[in-house]
């Protein structure tokens, strides 16, 4: 049984999701922004220091 297209198909769905989202000059500005990458970057390094101590590799 051939598949019918449907009106608009994923492009529509992309589309839709693509206007939901809000541009990145409305959620930071400049300086809101370094502080999220500092910030993000700390908290990073915090994780992976506390995972260090708790999860080891071993030799094949």
């Amino acid at each position: 049984m051939p598949h019918k297209k449907l009106k608009g198909g994923h492009m529509a769905i992309i589309e839709n999701w693509y206007h939901q989202i809000p541009a990145f000059t409305d959620v930071f500005t400049e300086e809101s922004f370094y502080m999220f990458a500092v910030c993000f970057v700390l908290a990073t390094i915090a994780v992976v220091l506390v995972l260090s101590r708790f999860i080891t590799l071993k030799p094949l």
